[in-house]
């Protein structure tokens, strides 16, 4: 009953860091990332650590709050699994990782405060955020399902192979997502959903790499599907969810645009795609566990 406790808590954890990812997405779009220009290795604003809760502050200050429980949360779980004799040593050590990251993370954080919003560390400390998020997933997987360090199973090859290039395809375009948001290319195009302007492609910088992010999108999304066909038979609704999931984020950025950055809409964008890269890592360990029993 002890593993399946720190179970419970890790999927808490898992929980907690999603809700981040939707705070942090409010920050931007309320144009609240320079409320607290300070950062001293501690979630304070404008020194102080409980400041007044109003405007910008609210959504700046209530994110570093909440990152900072989270990694909190994030070490007691990595003490409990070292302090529990059932949990393997790879699973030990991922909590470890887990823990840098999160501290990693946080400096992120400040830094691009301090720089005073640098675009590339933005969008650095987005990607950071969604890779620490299915790292936690990959660890409460193996505190459910004792995973072992070697052994290949019958669920490896070309299909289980596809969903982890659909994986890593999702997770680089959030990553030009970030950068689109972060160099202020989000309105680039205006409210026009279907084009950019008087023509398909635009000849204004800025314009081009919206496009490039709609197009790298319905590209993503063509590879999702096909995935979700290569794997239907065996994976069942499973399979499905990652293509479900990639229709409601591509209506979602569209909508974003045609609404001229809805506040919710941006802030639902990012959590639905950090839930279909979710659902991808997911499909894949079923596929591992499936045909491996004994572990991966």
């Amino acid at each position: 009953m002890a593993i399946m406790k720190l179970f419970y808590f890790s999927i808490f954890t898992v929980l907690a860091t999603w809700i981040l990812l939707l705070i942090g997405g409010l920050v931007n779009p309320m144009g609240a990332s320079l409320a607290c220009p300070d950062w001293y290795f501690v979630p304070t604003c404008n020194g102080e650590l409980f400041p007044e809760m109003t405007g910008g502050v609210l959504y700046e200050h209530g994110h570093r709050l909440w990152a900072s429980m989270v990694g909190m949360l994030t070490l007691v779980l990595a003490l409990w699994t070292w302090l529990n004799k059932t949990t393997d040593k790879v699973t030990r050590r991922l909590t470890l990782l887990a823990v840098f990251l999160v501290a990693l993370q946080g400096v992120f954080g400040g830094v691009t405060v301090l720089l005073g919003l640098n675009a590339a560390l933005s969008t650095i400390h987005l990607v950071t955020a969604m890779t620490f998020f299915c790292l936690l997933i990959y660890i409460a997987v193996r505190l459910r399902n004792p995973l072992p360090p070697s052994g290949r199973g019958q669920g490896e090859g070309r299909p289980s192979t596809l969903v982890l290039v659909a994986f890593f395809a999702v997770l680089l375009q959030i990553l030009l997502g970030g950068m689109i948001r972060h160099v202020g290319a989000g309105l680039a195009c205006g409210d026009d959903w279907l084009s950019c302007g008087p023509t398909f492609w635009p000849s204004w910088h800025l314009g081009q790499m919206h496009m490039l992010h709609r197009l790298v999108g319905y590209a993503v999304a063509a590879l999702v599907f096909m995935t979700s066909v290569k794997t239907f038979r065996e994976d069942g609704r499973m399979a499905i969810i990652p293509s479900a999931l990639v229709i409601v984020q591509i209506g979602l950025g569209l909508a974003t645009v045609a609404t001229v950055r809805s506040v919710p809409l941006v802030v639902m964008h990012t959590g639905v795609g950090a839930l279909l890269l979710a659902s991808l890592l997911l499909l894949y360990l079923s596929r591992q566990l499936k045909h491996a029993p004994l572990g991966l």
